[in-house]
């Protein structure tokens, strides 16, 4: 392992869905968590992304993980990993905490007790779960988030200018609901200056991301397609075409015009919120979304090659990886090159399978792969020490 890079050691889950109790210890660049169906691989992966996303990648509410057989106060219920960067370890609790009918999520750190993650932000995580194969038939909320997802893993300002903005576009919503459109209602004006402001933060970073990953694609292997990808949106459209202060201000008048719209319809309109990403196989012009299922998972996976190679570009270590069920799906060639590609990062990747054996018994993984049956009862002896 790099002694830059991010691995969770020990993870520890209490009372979290279906596992009352797991305790997994791991010193592997790749992971390999199996059992039957039903069995919570799934479950573990997403007690991982809940370290760095609000809800985690089911986006469930906390009421939905807590074990059903609870026993006891919610201060039963938690998450526990040991993380470890060259020779610093951290240790990271994530429980929950009652609040007004509702569960918030609480951390510690090393022990000590916090309402929110850490502001160093040790680390970053990123996911492939099976609904992201549907990828270019689900609508532009999904691509837009899975550019979103990349883009929040390597910058996390970006990631804060997201919840700004979801912030400012909620009140200017609730101020046209409760005030109505022909109010000018002190507020209004303020919060669309600065829903503007940050909106094209937004639309700039995702343009240049896209033009780095376009940039990527001449260097992948040859058995993933080669691609081109747009963003589609007036915001994106506008930033090619004027300067960003002239955008500023279109984007400023349009959600003045748009108030009445957006008061009848409770939404908004016009923004960064109106962003799609449209994906071409470079050489044909043909739209992912036009190539048969089984191509577009392939193709979300040729997406997911370049982010790795932008990584590698960056030399940006501290991520880990969360791939669920992706090998039901990929034959046995694309694979071997995804393993490949994550072995040479030295990237820290949990992965979920059913079988495990195709991978674990092959020469070229089984001596940096750890595989874990969490059928074997002996990961469900209880020992709460990190």
């Amino acid at each position: 392992m790099d002694g830059n890079n991010i691995r969770i050691e020990k993870l520890i889950l209490n009372n979290y869905r279906n596992h009352k109790f797991l305790n997994l210890e791991t010193n592997k660049d790749l992971v390999l968590v199996c059992g039957q169906n039903g069995s919570g691989k799934t479950n573990i992966l997403e007690s991982i992304s809940l370290y760095d996303s609000p809800n985690g990648f089911k986006g469930s509410g906390f009421n939905e993980i807590i074990n059903s057989d609870l026993e006891g106060s919610i201060e039963s219920f938690g998450v526990h990993a040991l993380f470890r960067t060259g020779n610093q370890t951290s240790r990271v609790g994530l429980g929950l905490k009652e609040n007004s009918y509702n569960y918030k999520k609480i951390f510690s750190f090393d022990g000590k007790k916090s309402n929110k993650k850490n502001d160093e932000d040790i680390f970053s995580i990123f996911w492939v779960i099976p609904k992201m194969t549907f990828l270019f038939l689900n609508n532009s909320e999904e691509r837009r988030k899975f550019i979103d997802l990349m883009i929040s893993a390597i910058d996390k300002s970006y990631k804060e200018s997201l919840k700004k903005y979801e912030k400012f576009k909620n009140e200017r919503l609730k101020i046209l609901k409760k005030w109505g459109y022909t109010d000018s209602h002190k507020w209004l004006a303020a919060v669309e200056n600065k829903m503007a402001s940050i909106g094209l933060v937004i639309c700039d970073a995702r343009r240049n991301f896209v033009k780095e990953l376009n940039n990527n694609f001449d260097n992948l292997l040859l058995d993933f397609p080669i691609l081109n990808l747009e963003l589609k949106g007036e915001l994106d459209r506008l930033l090619t075409e004027k300067p960003a202060l002239e955008v500023e201000e279109i984007f400023m008048r349009q959600l003045k015009i748009n108030r009445k719209k957006d008061f009848y319809t409770g939404r908004t309109n016009f923004g960064a919120n109106k962003t799609d990403l449209l994906v071409y196989e470079k050489k044909t012009r043909r739209q992912a979304k036009n190539f048969s299922t089984g191509q577009q998972k392939v193709i979300v996976f040729s997406l997911f090659f370049s982010f790795l190679k932008y990584l590698e570009i960056n030399s940006f270590k501290k991520i880990i990886f969360l791939l669920d069920d992706i090998f039901s799906y990929l034959d046995e060639k694309f694979i071997f090159n995804v393993l490949d590609r994550l072995r040479d990062l030295k990237v820290q990747t949990w992965m979920t399978d059913v079988r495990g054996g195709l991978i674990s018994e092959d020469k070229r993984f089984s001596s940096i792969i750890d595989k874990i049956n969490i059928d074997d009862k002996r990961f469900k002896v209880r020992d709460n020490k990190l």
